[in-house]
């Protein structure tokens, strides 16, 4: 500030108004406080209404992801007790992260020597083109937090952009002891979040490490509060599996008829597998030592039996001729034993470490070993290896539009999924199996609002139920009256087919109580000519006619400057079809009635009765054609590109 600027207002003095006293000299020091008081007064009624960073017009944010910047348009925006005007600008932005777009809020003072026209303009009074008061100037321009213009700035934010996308806020102006309100009331009466519209979660894939998922744009309340996405949204969480680790978890070898035994592990998808222990079975020559009653080192460790030792035709005897003591053959005892240096056959046992190629649910053991061993049948195999535990994740939105992931427990089996945290909004459960064939189980589980309509038809659905009630207690009462059996004769009343064979197709038809043959009918309409309805001669008279009307409306009432997008038609729009099941093969004839005379009337009647409707996605689309139209391009306009769901559409001509 200014050396000669005096100002000592605060808010904590209690100091409610300024009175000035005649005789007593008018201070610079008063002026400014005066100031300074009337604005700190008319803040703390507009914080109330508004906070900081409140759009009050204008400042309409576009994402330009070919340039990678955010255009804004100019507006007014709420900042430090005052609505204050803010240029148009562009902003560079980073389409990977989440960022946020403001308003930078600076002061510069200026003086008669920046501002000449400062100086007092009074020609004929004492002090004309003497220095005044200077003046406090307001700088505001968009801008990004990472920019930190300087100290003495301050910055609001407005918009919020994640990944290219725009974080829609509540249209302005909002009064924001309004919109408490009005949430408060959204909390106490229907909870306060749930999805009016849209916000599906489905998922996209895997790739370097992370998992892709879309939400689907919509509209939610979370806490009383409105977010909504214009566009779907893509986000991703890193792959993170947890990791369950298994020792010595036993297996049985059996080989089939090709020496190979496939083995899966108790527990998958498999990360690694450490070790995997097995019984081999291997003959070895050895070459006895010099030393008569000496002892000769088998060439494998961890040697579980001899299994025989011979030398030609003699076999040598374990206890009587040797013993297998420290993974040695001693020949210390007194009987017979090979000649030294000579070269003798010794079959025997072991447990051997192998290394295997697995997948994610085991692996395959050859039962021939490169070494000229063999694992052998029926013994034990023990297996080191880690997994990918189940989890179950949920993926929950809070009220500034972000998107979250609530890491569950994992478990062995059957894993519990967490519950949302306060002030959330619980969109989907994730479940995690981590196997690469199969994507994760993907639940939508998010409440969602009930429109009136559709309350109406839930209403006549349970009168419906109410309905179907008591014609069936009907029912009860007359089969209970007039039971299909008596004195052992099977008896059936003609009431309704609930005594018949619905599984086979019947020939005859309930009618009015009676059992008659059905009749077939084929109903002809009237041909008249030329598809119209026979009249007399007649001739149209205009009975009240207005051509004209008076009315007036807005030329581009919401300053919108963009050109008019291009036209894209599907032809057919909407595909329906109808799938029909039929449960019942009873004939449905109830009675035809025949007119006498010259004059004949056929008079048709269809009644149809909703017993229950449900709507789900379907699981398969039919396959069919469907034609692009496009139009609306200007001069100059060229098409460059056209997808349809991901798929490249070469129009006719191209």
């Amino acid at each position: 500030m200014l050396d000669d600027y005096y100002e000592k207002f605060h808010a904590d003095s209690g100091y409610e108004r300024l009175l000035f006293r005649a005789g007593k000299g008018l201070q610079s020091r008063e002026l400014n406080d005066l100031q300074s008081q009337v604005g700190h007064h008319l803040k703390g009624v507009a914080d109330v209404l508004l906070k900081d960073g409140d759009l009050v017009k204008g400042g309409e944010l576009v994402v330009d992801s070919d340039s990678a910047s955010a255009l804004i348009t100019e507006g007014d925006v709420y900042m430090a007790g005052q609505v204050r005007p803010v240029p148009s600008g562009v902003v560079p932005i980073d389409m990977s992260a989440t960022v946020d777009v403001g308003v930078w809020l600076t002061h510069k003072v200026i003086t008669e020597e920046q501002d000449p026209s400062l100086r007092d303009p009074a020609v004929d009074a004492i002090n004309f083109d003497e220095p005044g008061a200077a003046r406090l100037q307001q700088i505001c321009q968009w801008g990004l937090l990472s920019d930190a213009l300087g100290p003495d700035e301050a910055f609001y934010p407005v918009h919020r952009i994640e990944q290219g996308t725009l974080i829609i806020k509540q249209p302005p102006p909002q009064l924001d002891a309004v919109t408490q309100a009005l949430a408060r009331y959204d909390r106490e009466a229907n909870g306060g979040s749930y999805v009016v519209q849209g916000m599906a979660l489905s998922y996209r894939g895997a790739e370097q490490g992370v998992q892709s998922f879309s939400l689907e744009e919509g509209k939610a309340h979370i806490e009383g509060y409105e977010v909504a996405f214009a566009t779907s949204r893509t986000t991703e969480f890193d792959y993170d599996p947890d990791i369950g680790e298994v020792k010595e978890e036993p297996k049985t070898f059996l080989a089939d008829d090709q020496g190979i035994m496939r083995m899966d592990t108790d527990f998958f998808p498999v990360k690694s597998i450490d070790e995997v222990n097995v019984t081999v079975e291997k003959v070895t020559q050895l070459t006895r030592g010099q030393l008569a009653g000496g002892e000769d080192l088998l060439p494998d460790e961890s040697v579980l039996e001899i299994l025989s030792i011979k030398q030609g035709d003699t076999v040598y005897t374990q206890g009587a001729d040797f013993i297998f003591l420290r993974n040695h053959i001693s020949w210390q005892l007194s009987g017979q034993e090979p000649a030294g240096g000579s070269l003798y056959e010794v079959t025997y046992r072991y447990r051997k470490q192998l290394t295997v190629d697995f997948d994610e649910y085991g692996f395959s053991l050859d039962k021939q070993l490169a070494d000229g061993g063999h694992i052998v049948d029926n013994t034990l195999v023990t297996i080191d290896y880690q997994w990918y535990r189940p989890r179950i994740d949920l993926i929950v939105l809070d009220r500034f539009g972000q998107i979250k992931r609530i890491k569950g427990q994992a478990a062995h089996q059957f894993p519990i999924a967490p519950k949302a945290p306060a002030h959330h909004l619980a969109l989907a459960q994730v479940t995690q199996s981590w196997l690469s064939s199969e994507a994760p189980h993907i639940e939508n589980l998010a409440v969602r609002a009930v429109s009136m309509s559709q309350l109406e038809h839930m209403q006549n659905q349970i009168g419906d139920l109410y309905q179907l009630l008591a014609v069936e207690r009907l029912r009860n009462d007359a089969n209970s009256q007039d039971p299909a059996s008596k004195y052992g004769v099977f008896v059936d009343p003609f009431i309704d087919d609930d005594m018949r064979d619905a599984g086979i197709e019947q020939t005859a038809a309930v009618v009015d109580g009676e059992l008659v043959l059905p009749l077939e009918a084929d109903i002809h309409q009237l041909q008249v000519p030329n598809g119209r309805a026979l009249t007399l001669p007649y001739e149209l008279e205009d009975i009240l006619e207005q051509p004209k009307q008076t009315g007036s409306m807005k030329i581009n009432p919401y300053m919108a400057f963009e050109p008019i997008p291009a036209d894209v038609r599907l032809t057919p729009s909407v595909d329906h079809w109808t799938q029909t099941h039929t449960n019942v093969a009873s004939s449905i004839t109830r009675r035809f009635w025949g007119g006498r005379g010259i004059r004949v009337r056929t008079q048709t009647v269809s009644t149809t009765q909703v017993i229950s409707s449900s709507v789900r996605r379907a699981e398969f689309l039919r396959r069919r054609w469907v034609s692009f139209s496009l139009s609306g391009f200007g001069g100059g306009e060229a098409l460059e590109q056209l997808t349809f769901d991901g798929i490249t559409v070469i129009p006719e001509g191209q």
